[in-house]
């Protein structure tokens, strides 16, 4: 089972929505979806602060950015 990371903040709206996309997909294997608030991580927060939400696959750490489709991260979760 893959593991992606949907690094989030708190009171961010964006990232309520891109929670929301993906447990909505219908994907053809299942995941393990670990949401992470970066404000816990100050190397976290320093990097991502501005780009949240952002999707990252655990084993390669590609990322998929906001804003994005849910066609767009039902590709990118189906590729990896």
């Amino acid at each position: 089972m893959s593991e992606f990371y949907l690094l989030t903040g708190e009171s961010c709206p964006l990232c309520t929505q891109a929670l929301q996309l993906l447990h909505g997909l219908p994907l053809d294997e299942p995941i393990r979806l670990h949401v992470v608030a970066i404000e816990q991580q100050p190397e976290l927060f320093e990097e991502y602060r501005w780009l949240i939400p952002v999707l990252v696959h655990g084993a390669t750490d590609q990322e998929l950015r906001w804003p994005f489709s849910a066609e767009q991260a039902q590709q990118f979760i189906e590729e990896l």
